[in-house]
């Protein structure tokens, strides 16, 4: 027996490790599995589909609608648009941060994969318009009908699926990433796995927020982890909020049907506060309630701030100005997984009559624009390292427009596939640091083997509490510095003494959930300083203090990385193919 084997309970060997099973990592291995190389995919549900944010999905994918009208035969499309006006929408809507290759990427390659998808049987429901967007572009393709097929066709394939397992440190040799290691939780094993590539697939961290429209698996795990071995991240001030989701009553919270009857473009139901003001009027007097949902969740946030909110800490969402037939008809032109149902449930059963009571809203954590830093082929700073859909940084910028998620993860889960295997392909043989692993083991099963000490649940609402407010919708230098200087005290004083009552290894959500726990605390660190950083207001960043857009001072990228154990941040000039941004100060919403 090697010392390796000594020290792991089993070694997976294989060509390219994918880390997270979903849109982007599904679509990745479809590609990887194409080169003649092994292909091994882990996820933390029990199989592809079961986990993660693409099936929560309600869910549009953009494609330019020239394309749709001409190549896939949508008659609701517009084919006076282009994809050079795609392009113009997504940097104006990203308040010109996007890494405009990455956005030219996006936008050319984004009709052969919807192409893909409907290959592996998956199919259109309708065509909308969301704000932000200049013609229609989101196909309606729910993310409980695509994952199926995607699953479908990655079982189909050689790709080696490990389920249950929660990926916790990636392996490095030199400065080249060469595996990972992490638990089954079905069998309680821990698992070193070596590979020619590793591809990021993990989505973002909106667990970290008590109000979020994501599963309990996103907890930002993947760019945590690729972080501490020092791979650069960029655009992480920029976390996302969704223009709203029921505050109340607890078995609601996260559910977006507020967004779909207000804010979504589909139904145009009013955003009162509880004086019955339509206050978006002072934010975006133009648009109101068809505004891009990063103004919109502020707005929303300095209502609740100033004392005009609802009884339960959001705002109201009215559709009484609308006639009764067509609130009675909603059903009828509504996907039906935008409304009435949603995750199986009717809401109607949840809802009062609309047509008399208005209902609560509260902005609600959505997506991470900000991410691992990739290139055009998805390449990280690190060799070996490649990552691809929200885990990753660069191709919304400030600010994401309602599909684009889809359009990313399958778009650059293809690209991310295609060159990881060819890396894998090329690279040579490289050794596990035996040493490193067995690190990496015992700091992750030290919470089973304290007996006493603090437990991870009551730090983790501690933490969602003071990141929602401090470093929530709404920031200001004075809140994100009592913030970050929690953060570092939980980080450096509590983390260190997590015990788990539960001391199986088997299935303990408790153990799992403490590792998961460190994962967001990294994150909402970078939050922190890249906001402190950044001075000025911009997509999903606003600070009272600087309530502006700076174009003069602040028109650039903000890129963080670990060197000599410090968060070091540092600023660098936009990747600008096309749009300059306007060189001057405007107010906070305005792009020209």
């Amino acid at each position: 027996m090697s010392r390796l084997q000594s020290v792991v309970d089993k070694l997976i060997e294989t060509d390219v490790l994918i880390i997270g099973s979903e849109g982007a990592g599904a679509t990745a291995a479809l590609e990887a599995i194409k080169y003649g190389v092994k292909v091994t995919v882990v996820t933390k549900g029990t199989n592809i589909g079961k986990s993660g944010a693409t099936v929560t999905g309600d869910a549009d994918l953009d494609v330019d609608s020239n394309s749709l009208f001409y190549r896939f035969g949508l008659k609701d499309a517009d084919p006076a648009d282009s994809k050079d006006k795609f392009f113009e929408d997504m940097i104006k809507g990203g308040k010109f941060l996007n890494n405009q290759k990455l956005a030219e990427i996006h936008v050319d390659e984004a009709p052969d994969r919807l192409q893909d998808l409907l290959n592996w049987g998956v199919k259109i429901d309708s065509l909308t318009q969301a704000s932000g967007h200049s013609y229609p572009r989101g196909t309606i393709i729910p993310g409980t009908k695509l994952m199926p097929r995607l699953r479908k066709a990655v079982l189909a394939t050689d790709v080696q699926l490990i389920p249950n397992c929660v990926v916790t440190d990636l392996l490095t040799s030199g400065k080249h990433v060469i595996g990972a290691v992490g638990i089954n939780a079905a069998t309680g094993e821990f698992i070193a796995f070596k590979a020619g590539a590793v591809i990021v697939c993990t989505g973002g961290a909106m667990r970290m927020y008590p109000y979020t429209t994501a599963p309990e698996e996103l907890t930002g795990d993947g760019g945590a982890m690729a972080y501490r071995v020092g791979a650069e991240m960029v655009e992480m001030e920029f976390p996302m909020f969704l223009p709203g989701s029921f505050p109340w009553p607890p078995a609601l919270k996260g559910v977006d049907v507020p967004f779909i009857l207000s804010t979504a473009g589909s139904v145009g139901g009013h955003l009162l506060n509880k004086k019955g003001d339509r206050f978006l009027r002072h934010w975006d007097p133009e648009r109101m309630e068809w505004t891009t949902r990063d103004i919109a969740s502020v707005a929303i946030m300095a209502e609740i701030l100033a004392g005009r909110g609802s009884e339960h800490g959001g705002v109201y969402v009215s559709l009484k100005h609308l006639p009764d037939n067509l609130i009675d008809n909603l059903e009828t032109w509504l996907p039906p997984e935008y409304y009435p149902y949603y995750g199986g449930f009717n809401m109607k059963d949840y809802l009062p009559d609309l047509k008399k009571d208005a209902i609560e809203s509260v902005p609600a954590s959505h997506f991470f624009n900000g991410g691992i830093r990739i290139d055009g082929e998805c390449a990280t700073s690190l060799p070996g390292l490649f990552a691809s859909g929200e885990a990753t940084g660069g191709v919304h910028g400030a600010n994401r427009l309602s599909g684009n998620a889809f359009t990313e993860m399958i778009v650059f889960g293809h690209r991310s596939g295609r060159f990881a295997a060819n890396y894998a392909k090329q690279v040579g043989e490289m050794s596990i640091d035996v040493e490193e692993v067995e690190k990496r083991r015992q700091e992750l099963f030290a919470p089973l083997e304290r007996e006493s000490g603090l437990l991870q649940v009551d730090i983790r609402k501690h933490m969602q509490q003071l990141v929602w407010e401090k470093a929530g919708v709404i920031r200001d230098g004075n809140s994100l510095q009592e913030a970050l200087k929690e953060i570092i005290r939980i980080r450096q004083e509590d983390l260190p003494q997590i015990h788990t009552i539960n001391k199986d290894r088997i299935y303990n959500r408790e153990w799992i959930q403490s590792y998961e726990l460190g994962s967001m605390l990294t994150i909402m660190e970078m939050v922190c300083r890249t906001s402190l950083k950044r001075e000025e207001s911009r997509g999903s960043l606003y600070r009272r203090d600087y309530p502006q857009t700076d174009n003069i001072n602040w028109a650039k990228n903000q890129v963080v990385k670990k060197s000599d154990e410090e968060m070091q941040i540092h600023s660098e000039p936009l990747v600008v193919t096309k749009l300059e941004p306007p060189k001057k100060i405007m107010k906070y919403g305005r792009t020209d």
